[in-house]
């Protein structure tokens, strides 16, 4: 959170009672699910971060440069299926980016000048400030149904949820405490961490609202923190270091989560979060009832993640502050760019979008040149599209 301190994670005993799994506990698997592979979205000595993926493919991230200038600028990019486009450009801080399936965006926008955080909305190409005030506006949420929900800083103990509602920012919450780390799903129902700071040590609830009836999940006794939520109404999150789920009143941990933080989960029960390995931390994938650990090595040290429906996972990959977009998704024949085991009009469009990069003086991103590169020169020029053309398949759409 910005201009706030880091909170210190300690380990307190559940003392309320929750089902477990039982039966023997598969091992994890080293590496990412057979037939999947990482692939990077950007590749430069910057300071990439903040990633966030929709159903669409379409992922927003916001860049840093390494050094900066001013210590503040940063900037929203948005990857759309093979093209990287800079929708900032200015000398503030841009961050904290959500994108749903319609591809609006919501950001903050903070500046320097007057210590502010502001909302930012992106839609159809227009950027409209939604916030103006003295208050701090933060990691704001965006659902598929356009309902969006940001925390506001009103001191550092209160912190309330405002849903922005016809132009206006009407407070859901007014309890306080410390209400941060809101999801919401395509229903418009939401899930959020209630902090309470006024005791020592701090204490926290994961809290949920369905249908518009409210919900506390934990008991406000622990640590718990970092909820998700699906379009199912299962809310995830983490406490003493474990990885929790919640579906229909049931609270259960998840196997061979020990260690575990900050849980995203999709519609189809898959399960990312982050697991610390000493200098290193790595993406741990709940999928089909196995756990595979995406990292291995402290060069790709995993952070800053989220996952669509279709299991692809979003993440900043690499040693800190130089750290890059990577995605993990399904392993693609040479030409076929969606993945769908044809090469046609669609994989066409994304060549265009790949060679596009160029003429926009953007970097390409290297998942292009994976796909797209056929004689493996560095670039994507008229003889790649050669052969391409002869693989493509015609189709009647």
């Amino acid at each position: 959170m910005p201009m706030r301190p880091i909170l210190a994670v300690l380990v307190l005993s559940l003392v309320f009672a929750r089902s477990r799994a039982e039966g023997p506990v598969p091992a994890i698997i080293q590496g990412p699910p057979p037939g999947w592979e990482i692939v990077k979205i950007t590749d430069d000595p910057e300071q990439d971060q903040h990633a966030a993926i929709n159903n669409l493919g379409q992922i927003v991230f916001s860049k840093r440069a390494i050094p900066n200038p001013n210590g503040t600028e940063e900037e929203i990019y948005l990857y759309d299926n093979g093209k990287l486009r800079q929708l900032t450009d200015n000398d503030v801080t841009d961050w904290q980016a959500d994108i749903n399936d319609d591809g609006v965006i919501v950001w903050v926008q903070r500046d320097p000048g007057v210590n502010e955080h502001e909302v930012v909305r992106y839609e159809n190409g227009v950027v409209e400030h939604l916030t103006d005030d003295f208050d701090d506006q933060v990691g704001p949420s965006i659902g598929n149904d356009g309902t969006l929900i940001w925390p506001t800083w009103f001191s550092s103990i209160q912190v309330e949820l405002y849903r922005y509602e016809n132009g206006n920012a009407v407070p859901i919450t007014d309890n306080g405490l410390t209400n941060v780390c809101v999801t919401i799903n395509a229903s418009g129902d939401y899930a959020w961490v209630r902090y309470d700071f006024s005791v020592n040590p701090w204490l926290s609830t994961i809290m949920c609202s369905i249908g518009g009836n409210v919900h506390e999940l934990t008991d406000g006794t622990t640590q718990a923190q970092g909820c998700a939520m699906n379009d199912a109404g299962v809310v995830a999150w983490d406490d003493a270091f474990r990885i929790w789920t919640w579906e229909g009143g049931v609270a259960s941990v998840l196997q061979d989560s020990t260690g575990g933080r900050g849980p995203r989960t999709n519609n189809v029960g898959d399960v990312i979060y982050g697991l610390s390995l000493g200098n290193f931390g790595s993406g741990m994938l709940v999928k089909d009832g196995q756990t595979y650990q995406l990292i291995d090595t402290p060069e790709l040290a995993f952070h800053g993640y989220d996952i669509s429906d279709s299991g692809e996972v979003a993440f900043g990959v690499g040693d800190f502050p130089e750290t890059d977009i990577a995605l993990l998704w399904q392993i693609r024949d040479p030409g076929d760019f969606t993945g769908d085991g044809i090469i046609d009009r669609f994989d066409f469009e994304s060549m265009q979008n790949c060679m596009s990069n160029v003429a926009c003086n953007v970097q390409m991103p290297p998942v292009c040149l994976d796909i797209f590169d056929f004689d493996l020169d560095g670039d994507i020029d008229f003889r790649d599209f050669v052969v391409f053309q002869r693989l493509v398949v015609p189709t009647s759409n």
